[in-house]
């Protein structure tokens, strides 16, 4: 079996930015754009060493939270990543299962609340062809009840191009966050700090030899889903692992800023050497993540993206 590891009407800007959509009162009439926001762009740049995550290096991250299970481990449920105030990208794997949901920006250590916004989320919807047993088309996006305020502690990230190919990128460029497990048999999800790691993005061939040695042909086959997947790492104890799902891929390709490239789905046990972890290869939905956020506001119909409302 394979274990889990685990804007908007928006243009990604030259100069990276995007447009903040607020709603009502906040704006003169409907959902404009109110404000530039710079997207992908921390306040403090990510550190070259894997391990503990350097504090605000990583603004976008969001720590998912089961409203209904909040007394255990702070009720966290999975990573996330911010596209703009009100709106919030994860694995449909991580949601699908909840009834209320809450999303928390500017976490870094599970142990310290301050600095802290933690919001209700009004409505999740996923991909309508969402594949539950494969984890194909697993992506959603969720409406905050109220927006977030962006500052250096929540930052939004920025989406890349349509259809851009992060194939070859190498582990220098390139970083998976997240507080889940540190090891696949050491249940200590979510760790007290935020964990960041460098990891390449190989070729769908190696992915797929790879697990085709694990699984068996076949069973590769049937899980693996280019090219609206990637793989990345396969570096000894150098991986996202259980219960990072949902959490962002992030690379440079020029600095300081910071585009989207996937969202953790799965893997085989963690941070094996010539294995790798599985992806939503991102800029393969970034015309869905558009489409569902127009639909959110009533722009569009949700089926033309295709997307259904789960809460």
């Amino acid at each position: 079996a394979v274990e889990e590891e685990v804007l908007l009407q928006v243009e990604v800007e030259v100069l990276h930015q995007i447009g903040i959509i607020t709603q009502g009162s906040d704006c003169s009439s409907g959902y404009i754009r109110c404000t530039l926001v710079t997207c992908g762009t921390p306040s403090t740049q990510p550190s070259t060493q894997d391990g503990i995550a350097t504090q605000n290096a990583f603004p976008w991250q969001a720590f998912l939270i089961n409203n209904n299970n909040v007394g255990v481990r702070n009720g966290y449920a999975g990573g996330g990543v911010l596209l703009d105030q009100y709106h919030v990208l994860t694995a449909a794997h991580k949601v699908t299962n909840l009834t209320s949901v809450s999303v928390s920006m500017g976490v870094y250590s599970t142990a310290n609340s301050g600095n802290v916004q933690t919001v209700q989320v009004a409505q999740v919807w996923i991909h309508s062809n969402y594949d539950q047993t494969y984890l194909k088309n697993d992506v959603a996006v969720l409406r905050l009840a109220t927006p977030f305020n962006i500052n250096n502690n929540a930052m939004p990230i920025c989406l890349p191009t349509s259809g851009r190919s992060y194939i070859g990128a190498t582990s220098s460029s390139c970083i998976v966050s997240g507080w889940g497990q540190t090891s696949f048999r050491v249940d200590d999800a979510p760790t007290q700090s935020l964990k960041q790691v460098h990891v390449p993005i190989v070729t769908n061939d190696a992915c797929t030899n790879s697990y085709s040695n694990v699984l068996g042909a076949s069973n590769a086959a049937a899980y693996l889903d280019f090219p609206n997947e990637i793989c990345a790492g396969g570096q000894n104890q150098l991986d996202a692992c259980t219960q990072d799902g949902g959490s962002p891929l992030v690379c440079s390709d020029t600095a300081p800023t910071f585009n989207l490239v996937g969202l953790v789905l799965w893997g085989k046990d963690c941070g094996q050497s010539g294995r790798y972890g599985v992806y939503l290869n991102v800029p393969s939905y970034v015309s869905w993540i558009q489409c569902t956020i127009q639909c959110i506001q009533g722009q569009t119909t949700c089926s033309n993206c295709p997307s259904r409302r789960i809460i």
